[in-house]
């Protein structure tokens, strides 16, 4: 049986700040769940083949910074400017398939939301 995710249990939210955006993704199962495991700021770089640099910062044993990395990345390229993006996800005892599933959630949600963003 395929295990889903709880509706409504991952929430990814942009906020203008300024010229720069801040994106956060938070869920779990429970509220308490919700956290910050990792942040991540891309911003433009010329001197990158890119044009765009990341930097990451992550809680130690949190694995969030494989999202956040990434999708600041996306982010700042696709909204034009410095995005920093704050994420905590966390269900309990979750098989590798699984993981995969609230990992693609994330991004459709992430990709939801920048498509509803003036």
């Amino acid at each position: 049986m395929k295990w889903n995710i709880p509706s409504n249990s991952i929430q990814c939210r942009i906020e203008r700040i300024g010229r720069d955006w801040l994106v956060t993704l938070t869920g779990g199962e429970m509220p308490e769940d919700h956290h910050i495991g990792a942040v991540s700021i891309a911003y433009r770089a010329p001197e990158m083949q890119s044009g765009w640099k990341v930097d990451t910062l992550k809680v130690p044993r949190h694995k969030e910074h494989v999202l956040t990395n990434p999708m600041a990345l996306e982010a700042a390229a696709t909204l034009g400017g410095t995005v920093t993006v704050a994420a905590g996800v966390h269900f309990d005892q979750l098989t590798a398939e699984q993981i995969q599933i609230v990992v693609d959630e994330c991004w459709r949600l992430l990709r939801e939301a920048l498509n509803h963003t003036d």
